[in-house]
């Protein structure tokens, strides 16, 4: 049987977070010593790590989306920017090549090679022709190892915001991705917690 391969980046409170955002905190409410059992109680952000983007982080409406949205079938396209751009007809080209396309599609970018350093936040950009080509492949969900998707544009959070209006979900700061063939089963489950903007999740997948 194959065996399940964790995309999951490991949080410690050694962690770089995107620039402006807070790190992750660990206290301890009991101690074995003082209480008999440890206890323990954390604060972080639900963009620290691998998480997923809902609607409510850029637009004035508060989603809960099923669970079932985040499990299934996908596509692994690995992709190379070029000039820091990644283009749009790159994707398409690798996308057709497919014989057995899914909504879910993981990039592969090398991206994570950088990861906890400040390169890492120097993210790819997309070319704005890419929402095209997803809502017209009716995609999803697209997950990749970038702690951000952004077009080329002053307005960072543009990228975020035509997605997230086209009911196409992102996944952010995957790793382990060259261990992926073209076609995986894919699971990242985010917590059950209610009105929040995002969620950090478990990602994992198993090679079809």
């Amino acid at each position: 049987m194959e065996k399940w391969i964790d995309l999951t980046v490991k949080i410690n409170q050694d962690y770089l977070p995107y620039p402006g955002d807070h790190s992750l905190k660990i206290e301890w409410d009991k101690t074995i010593d003082n209480n008999g059992y440890n206890l323990s109680k954390i604060n972080l952000n639900m963009h620290l790590g691998t998480h997923i983007d809902f609607k409510k982080h850029c637009l004035n409406v508060s989603d809960t989306p099923s669970f079932q949205r985040f499990i299934g079938k996908a596509n692994v396209l690995k992709i190379s920017p070029i000039n820091n751009v990644i283009k749009t007809i790159d994707i398409i080209n690798s996308y057709n090549k497919l014989s057995n396309k899914q909504s879910i599609i993981i990039f592969n970018f090398d991206h994570g090679k950088h990861f906890n350093t400040p390169k890492y936040y120097q993210v790819p950009v997309f070319e704005m022709s890419v929402l095209d080509f997803l809502v017209s492949n009716d995609i999803k969900l697209i997950c990749s190892d970038l702690p951000s998707y952004e077009y080329d544009s002053k307005d960072k959070l543009l990228m975020h915001k035509d997605l997230l209006n086209s009911d196409i979900y992102l996944i952010e700061n995957l790793t382990n991705l060259n261990a992926l063939n073209n076609l995986v089963y894919f699971v990242g489950l985010p917590l059950k917690i209610d009105a929040l903007e995002a969620s950090i999740v478990r990602a994992i997948a198993k090679n079809l």
